[in-house]
């Protein structure tokens, strides 16, 4: 039984994981088409405002506006067919961004699309959330994420570097897009529980309002940080194809830490802040700079799969929060657009922006000790996943899985209640549903299957 029921979640696993890569191969490998372009339009400093700036900001407004879209109207939102209507009219300001020759035109019709970025970003991360189990989910994504960024490189070595710039990696890009439509009707919908009279939400809305603002300082001290980097002079010569190599092997490696052990992941996650400090001092000493944006990379792999992870896992623990599941994509895209136009337009001075960067620890530690402390990281045993493994068997959903895990541990109504902010009688419901879903005549013989499931 465990071999057929692995099978059948590693298949599932591997359509998610090639509907994000093959996504976000599409969306960044547009967006880095793009800069290229308006490389040869506009001054770096111009460039940078755009792709750095304005076009995250929008990425930023596009993950809002699907996050309040599936929480306001889910049956809409939650609709494989909207994204799919996403993709084609994506497609058309791609299109349009990358044909046009006119500057305004190609800002103009990039923004559009950066808005349509957004709205993938908040879909696939939900679907990540609302179907991946939480063992899964750290390895899902960075694969997925490091597949996407190699597949750029790839893409950007035809005609000797140049094919991104070109007119016909337009149909690339189409190609791309529709292989991304076809696996999000294989897919299906987005469920969303629906939204009962409970009114224990404090504590996820607690938990939630640690994880933005813990997210944000993360995204300060990384975004100041490199900046005291990027722009030293052996950037000029730095080996990109490298550095992206790094930042692939960061994101599974992140992943794969991230899957076994969340507070080991939180833990890497904020060691690997310090490297921006760090490199600074090693560049005046004689880094190259190759080496230093290579590193840069491979830790900033751990960011992006933390905020990504925590925020998903919130999404999967308590159905009420999946809206929530890419708020950490939206937050770290916000404070990026934010920080590099403070940083363009205003010149903060180097000295300053290090400062910034040290102090900022100090509430990041104070806030990740308040996430660390909920005990909402996922302790990953032989225990746990084999509770992944009844709950595909017999069709549990994330609540009724975490719910017939505290019935094992012989927790009262009144008890679950608590651990999980609802109310007794929605505990009883669901209680109710995972005896008709396992056929068990009672709870007894419910947590017997459980315990004894192989």
């Amino acid at each position: 039984m465990l071999p057929e029921k692995a099978t059948r979640m590693n298949r599932k696993t591997l359509l998610y994981t090639a509907l994000i890569a093959v996504c976000f191969l599409y969306a960044g490998s547009a967006y880095m088409s793009q800069f290229y372009r308006l490389t040869s339009l506009y001054d770096g400093a111009t460039v940078d405002i755009i792709t750095s700036g304005w076009n995250y900001l929008f990425q930023a407004i596009g993950i809002a506006v699907f996050c309040i879209g599936l929480f306001k109207c889910p049956r809409i939102f939650g609709r494989r067919m909207l994204f799919f209507v996403l993709l084609i009219s994506g497609a058309f300001f791609m299109a349009l961004s990358q044909l046009s020759r006119d500057g305004a035109v190609i800002v103009a019709s990039g923004y559009v699309f950066n808005l349509h970025i957004g709205m993938y970003l908040g879909f696939y991360l939900t679907m990540l959330s609302a179907e991946i189990p939480a063992v899964r989910a750290g390895l899902c994504y960075g694969i997925a994420y490091a597949a996407g960024s190699i597949g750029t490189y790839l893409l950007s070595l035809a005609d000797e570097g140049r094919f991104l710039m070109t007119a016909e990696i337009t149909w690339v890009y189409i190609a791309l897009a529709a292989v991304t439509a076809v696996l999000v009707m294989k897919a299906g919908d987005i469920r969303v529980p629906e939204r009962t009279a409970d009114t224990g939400t404090a504590a996820p809305s607690r938990r939630l309002a640690f994880l933005i603002s813990a997210t944000a300082v993360m995204m300060v001290i990384s975004v100041l940080g490199s900046g005291l980097y990027y722009s030293v002079p052996q950037a000029k010569d730095v080996d990109w194809n490298l550095i992206r190599a790094f930042y692939s092997i960061g994101l599974v490696a992140a992943g794969f830490i991230m899957d076994r052990s969340r507070l080991i992941g939180g833990i890497c996650a904020v060691a690997s802040l310090t490297y921006p400090l760090i490199v600074t001092a090693l560049i005046g000493e004689g880094v190259a700079g190759t080496t230093a944006l290579a590193l840069s990379y491979l830790f900033r792999g751990f960011i992006t799969i933390y905020y990504v992870i925590m925020f998903t896992d919130l999404g999967r623990a308590d159905g009420r929060m999946l809206p929530a599941a890419a708020l950490g994509m939206l937050v770290s895209r916000a404070t990026e657009a934010g920080l590099s136009m403070l940083l363009i337009y205003c010149a903060v001075p180097e000295k300053w922006q290090f400062i910034i960067s040290a102090v900022c620890f100090v509430p990041l530690l104070i806030l990740m000790f308040f996430v660390w402390s909920r005990k909402t990281g996922y302790p990953n045993t032989d225990t746990d996943r084999r509770d992944v493994f009844f709950a595909d068997r017999y069709r549990l959903t994330s609540r009724e899985a975490e719910i017939l895990g505290y019935m094992s541990e012989n927790l009262t109504d009144d008890e679950i209640a608590e651990k999980c902010y609802i109310s007794r009688n929605t505990v009883r419901f669901h209680i109710s549903n995972i005896l008709k879903k396992t056929g068990s005549p009672g709870r007894v013989d419910a947590v017997r299957k459980l315990k004894t499931f192989r």
